[in-house]
C-alpha cells in the first residue's frame, strides 16, 4: 500500500500476481474505510457473497461473478459472507499503462463503468477457474513469470476476455445513454485528478466542453446522481480514508482536500457524515 496524497492507494510491488486466497475474514479486514486500487484487478467470486461499492456504484458480488476493476478505482467492502472465495489476477499500474488496456478496453468502458460485475454461466465460469488455477501454479514456479512479455500476454488475454464477456453478456446501451455513460467516464477521470483542488460543477462542465446544464443532466442519467453528489462523495471517501488511516491533523486534512477554511470542511463533512471529523476518527 502507498501513501501518497495520504490516502490508502493499494498498488502492487510487481508486474503480476494471481492467487485464490482472497477470503471473507480477509475482506472483511478492508472493510473500516475505502481505498484506491491503482493496480488493475480481474477477479472470479467462487463461493459466498460481497456487497461492496466500487466508484459509487454499489453492487453484489456472488459466486461465478466476473469483476473488472480498472487502475485508479475506488472501492468499499460493506458486507462479506463467511464462506467467501475469490480468485485473481492482479496487474500493476504500471503494467497496465504499458499493456494499452485504456485504448483497448476504451468502446466498453462506459459498460465496465455502469457494470463492473458480469455473472457467468456455469461453464464460462468453470472456464475461468480453470485459467487462474493455470496461472496460480505458473506463479508459484520458479522463474516461470519473470520474462515480461509473457505477462503482456497474459493481460492481453484477460483484455480481450473481458471485451468477450461485455459483447455477449454487458448491458447495451442505446446512443443517446451510450453518449452520456462517455461523459460520466470523463468526469470520472477528471474527477481522480482535480477533485483535491477543484469542487465546482463548472469546472468539469468546462474541462468536458459542455454547458452546466447539460453536464448535469446528463450526469444524473448516466448514473442516477447529480455531478456535486459525486464531488461530495469522492471527497467524503478520501477525508474518511485519512481520519482512519493517519493521524495527520484534521486541519491539514482539510487543506490537502482543498478546503482553505477548517471550520468549513468541519461542516461540510458533519452535513454528510452526521458527526465532525474528530468524532468519525475516534468511532
Amino acid at each position: 500500500m502507498t501513501t501518497n496524497e495520504s490516502f490508502p492507494k493499494f498498488d502492487l510491488p510487481v508486474d503480476f500476481i494471481a492467487d485464490d486466497s482472497i477470503t471473507g475474514d480477509i475482506l472483511n479486514y478492508y472493510g473500516n474505510f475505502p481505498c484506491k486500487i491503482k493496480a488493475g484487478v480481474f477477479m472470479l467470486c467462487t463461493e459466498g457473497m460481497v456487497r461492496a461499492t466500487i466508484n459509487l456504484l454499489e453492487i453484489v458480488i456472488r459466486k461465478n461473478d466476473f469483476i473488472v476493476v480498472l487502475p485508479n478505482s475506488f472501492i468499499q467492502i460493506h458486507e462479506v459472507s463467511s464462506d467467501t472465495r475469490i480468485s485473481f489476477a492482479g496487474f500493476s499500474s504500471d503494467f497496465m499503462l504499458s499493456g494499452n488496456y485504456v485504448e483497448i478496453l476504451l468502446d466498453f468502458m462506459p459498460m465496465i463503468l455502469n457494470s463492473p460485475v458480469i455473472s457467468l454461466q456455469e461453464d464460462v465460469a468453470g472456464l475461468y477457474r480453470n485459467v487462474y488455477l493455470l496461472l496460480i501454479r505458473a506463479y508459484t514456479l520458479p522463474h516461470s513469470l519473470e520474462n515480461k512479455e509473457i505477462i503482456r500476454s497474459v493481460l492481453a488475454i484477460f483484455l480481450q476476455g473481458t471485451k468477450e464477456l461485455y459483447k455477449r453478456y454487458g448491458k447495451k446501451l442505446d446512443e443517446p445513454l451510450r453518449r452520456e455513460q462517455e461523459l460520466y467516464r470523463q468526469f470520472i477521470q477528471l474527477l481522480m485528478v482535480h477533485y483535491t483542488k477543484e469542487h465546482e460543477v463548472a469546472f468539469y462542465a468546462e474541462k468536458c466542453g459542455v454547458t452546466a446544464a447539460h453536464f448535469s443532466s446528463a450526469i444524473r442519467r448516466a448514473s442516477g446522481y447529480s455531478p456535486l453528489a459525486i464531488i461530495t462523495e469522492i471527497i467524503i471517501m478520501n477525508a474518511k480514508a485519512q481520519l482512519k488511516t493517519t493521524r495527520l491533523p484534521v486541519k491539514e486534512i482539510a487543506f490537502s482536500l482543498g478546503f482553505n477554511n477548517h471550520s468549513f470542511f468541519n461542516k461540510y463533512f458533519r452535513k454528510k457524515v452526521k458527526m465532525t471529523p474528530l468524532e468519525y476518527r475516534e468511532k
